[in-house]
């Protein structure tokens, strides 16, 4: 991750573009470096897998990068990247209607990695099946459970109300719960909700 970081800080050193001056780069960095990790795990749970997560993220640094001296209030610079980067992957899902299949190697890079190879195979069939639901409450238990943000960090980022967003998150949890039909699936659907 620490290597990311600063790849993004000499894309931005080396960036030619007049409207993004010194002081922006360095306040650029000051902003993003606290959420680098919430938003790659965002950028990895959406777009399915390393490669892909890691276009995704470069693709929206350099535009969240583009459009900083416009954002008005920094303190929604968060929200602001996370849009970004939902956009950018909705776009691509449009042009393409990409299709995600996911193995155990890279599951294992979302989940803990002191958990079992059990685990691993039924938190695999529980994100299919997350990845099944409508694509807003898909990204609504993303955000909450797998980028750890909080129920208005996620109002930021999608829009609405607090209570909109605790309404998917419930709803998608039970959509979720109601897909699984092995008990032992629905104990790690339960123990991932528990999060």
């Amino acid at each position: 991750m620490r290597l990311f970081v600063w790849v993004v800080q000499l894309t931005i050193r080396t960036t030619k573009d007049s409207s993004v001056d010194k002081d922006k780069k360095e306040d650029f960095m000051k902003y993003y470096e606290p959420i680098h990790d919430q938003l790659y795990r965002f950028c990895r749970a959406i777009a399915g897998n390393v490669q892909d997560a890691e276009d995704l993220m470069q693709d929206t640094i350099l535009n969240v990068l583009d459009g900083f001296h416009r954002i008005d209030n920094l303190s929604a610079f968060k929200a602001f990247a996370f849009s970004v980067a939902s956009n950018l992957q909705k776009m691509k899902h449009r042009r393409s209607k990409f299709s995600t299949n996911f193995n155990e190697e890279e599951i294992n890079q979302i989940v803990d990695s002191g958990q079992n190879l059990e685990y691993y195979a039924d938190f695999n069939i529980v994100y299919e099946k997350l990845l099944s639901l409508p694509s807003r409450t898909s990204e609504t238990l993303i955000l909450y459970h797998i980028s750890d943000l909080s129920v208005e960090d996620i109002r930021d980022i999608q829009g609405g109300s607090i209570s909109a967003v605790k309404s998917r998150l419930q709803r998608g949890r039970a959509k979720v719960l109601s897909l699984l039909n092995a008990k032992a699936h629905l104990k790690t659907a339960l123990l991932f909700f528990a999060c």
